[in-house]
């Protein structure tokens, strides 16, 4: 994968502080339109620069910027470069980055008292196959060259991306819940019909004001007519009697009951 460069550029950081007064996280998915809400967040010049900085696929790189292997330094390193002046750090954590920091326990205890917003998509099925045209392009960000300029459809790639997606949103929304933080929901489609409407939502959540709100999208659209074909093919080709709700292995269900119940000491 060719990484998103501009990411390390010491161009993106602010006045350096001992750490930030305020903490937002983007809980997200793969595809769920995380990249655009961070940096439109960003614009503002209000919430830092929300990226993936727990993404296995980047840490050498900040590792080797900020000169340390130890994850927990790492974070602190670029929580002190990446909050801006009103003291608000924000990151985007897909949920399989929550092993990068040892588990969710960690994560709270890393980013004390933040917010989160549990961001997702309605058209599941259009994030599913955005998600599958990335992982054989290897562009999960305009700009990035792609490692693969002929993605070839294949129905067990959406479907098996469906269901890790639609696993996902139902993981973080049992974990935040379970958890007892402070979160809201958002939805990506509303985000980019009400873009400023949504960042002030978004700034009287964190507790935070912004001066400047962005009206137009800070990224560049990447779906086109392929993502819509391979829409249409896999609604032809899916086959109704497939169960979504189950694993391979075993149902959804019993697993999550299993788990209350040795939270719960039964």
């Amino acid at each position: 994968m060719n990484l998103y460069e501009d990411q390390f550029s010491t161009e993106h950081d602010f006045p350096v502080v001992e750490k930030p007064s305020k903490t937002l996280i983007i809980a997200s998915t793969g595809r769920c339109g995380s990249h655009m809400l961070g940096h439109a967040l960003y614009k503002t010049n209000s919430f830092g620069f929300p990226l993936e900085y727990a993404n296995a696929g980047n840490l050498a790189r900040w590792q080797q910027r900020f000169g340390t292997n130890n994850f927990e330094q790492l974070m602190s390193s670029i929580m002190q470069h990446r909050t801006s002046a009103n003291g608000v750090f924000s990151i985007k954590i897909h949920y399989h980055h929550i092993p990068q920091f040892g588990g969710f326990k960690n994560v709270m205890s890393l980013f004390p008292n933040a917010r989160y917003i549990l961001l997702s998509r309605h058209d599941v099925l259009k994030q599913a196959v955005s998600l599958a045209i990335a992982n054989q392009t290897g562009v999960w960000i305009a700009g990035q060259r792609p490692v693969n300029e002929h993605p070839v459809y294949d129905a067990a790639q959406i479907n098996y991306c469906l269901r890790q997606t639609i696993l996902n949103n139902a993981s973080w929304r049992y974990t935040l819940a379970a958890s007892g933080v402070d979160y809201v929901e958002m939805d990506f489609g509303e985000i980019k019909q009400n873009l400023a409407s949504s960042i002030s939502r978004i700034a009287e959540f964190v507790g935070t004001e912004v001066s400047t709100l962005p009206t137009k999208q800070a990224t560049e659209k990447q779906s086109n007519d392929l993502n819509i074909e391979w829409t249409r093919r896999f609604l032809e080709d899916f086959d109704l009697s497939e169960e979504l709700l189950y694993s391979k292995k075993e149902a959804i269900l019993p697993k999550v009951t299993r788990k209350l119940q040795r939270i719960l000491g039964r």
